[in-house]
């Protein structure tokens, strides 16, 4: 049984060296003697350098074994076919074995053709042009996907912040941002005001004109409180029914105008007190300020703006200093 363990294509030098090598290894393989396959060679060598300048696109030349016989075959110019001995090995070898080596001589072979290493080279540039397309689309999926998550968990955290009437900041929001804004103003040494605002006789509208014009009367006082503060600066809040609250990012004259831009736009009905943070200042000891200035505010006829430091003049009620609401 012949058995073809390998096939070359021969054209130059560089190829029938490859060619030696491969059949030598095949012969010490199987037990054969190297140096009788060697001097063979150097005869089969020239007689292929010959046969392959006649023939176009180069001379395919295979290594085979029958029985105990090692071969090189070729086709020259005009079909003539040539079977040239390489060596005998001692012994027969199994088809097993036979098949192993010319396994290994063919990924030996495939390893050192340069047509099939650049063909083998294209491919993987190809699949790996193709991975880092599909790893770049995935990322992008998951980037996508993240910006998603990012938008989501922001909505989730406004809804959550977020008075659903007004779109004021509410209540949770407002104790959450006092907090933080008392911490950072009194780390970088900043002044920080609080105005507190209570709509006049809101109970008594709401009861007379219904509950739709309560909540547009809500609106109205949001759109006022909006429009005269910095945006996304100043943090407008509705900490209450008809109770609201302003942090501004600034001193107690600058909180003082804006209170006064809110009671124009809400035609004098609105009280209001502003307070200043203090060296030590926590959100309670503010909010306590502030709210005796609105109580300030109420007691003199409402529909005004009162300050904390005017809770020292001589009409100031005692009641004011506790910060009780009227």
């Amino acid at each position: 049984m012949e058995k073809r363990l390998l096939e070359l294509s021969v054209c130059v030098e560089p190829d029938r060296r490859r060619l030696a090598r491969f059949a030598l290894d095949a012969v010490v393989a199987l037990g054969g003697s190297p140096f009788r396959a060697t001097a063979r060679l150097d005869v089969l060598l020239h007689a292929l350098r010959e046969a392959a300048a006649n023939v176009e696109g180069g001379l395919q030349v295979a290594l085979v074994a029958h029985g105990r016989e090692l071969a090189l075959y070729w086709e020259e110019a005009g079909g003539h076919a040539c079977r040239e001995r390489l060596d005998l090995v001692p012994e027969e070898p199994s088809e097993a074995s036979l098949e192993a080596l010319s396994q290994r001589l063919r990924r030996g072979s495939e390893s050192t053709d340069p047509e099939l290493l650049r063909r083998r080279n294209a491919r993987f540039a190809a699949e790996l042009e193709r991975a880092r397309e599909r790893a770049a689309a995935e990322m992008a999926e998951l980037e996508a996907d993240l910006e998603r998550k990012k938008a989501e968990l922001q909505r989730s955290i406004r809804e959550a912040e977020t008075d659903s009437l007004t779109g004021l900041f509410n209540r949770g929001a407002f104790d959450a941002r006092l907090e933080e804004s008392l911490l950072h103003c009194a780390r970088q040494d900043e002044p920080l005001s609080l105005v507190l605002l209570d709509l006049d006789f809101f109970k008594q509208m709401n009861d007379t004109h219904g509950h739709q014009f309560g909540d547009d009367y809500l609106r109205g006082m949001a759109d006022a409180m909006r429009a005269a503060i910095r945006e996304h600066v100043d943090l407008p809040c509705r900490t209450g029914g008809d109770e609201f609250a302003i942090i501004v990012f600034g001193d107690r004259d600058a909180a003082a105008g804006v209170a006064q831009r809110v009671l124009a736009a809400m035609e004098g009905r609105v009280s209001i007190g502003v307070g200043q943070r203090a060296d030590g200042d926590a959100p309670e000891d503010l909010v306590a300020r502030t709210d005796a200035a609105l109580y300030l505010a109420k007691h003199r006829g409402r529909g005004q703006v009162a300050t904390e430091l005017e809770l020292e003049a001589p009409d100031a009620p005692a009641a004011a200093g506790l910060g009780a609401r009227a």
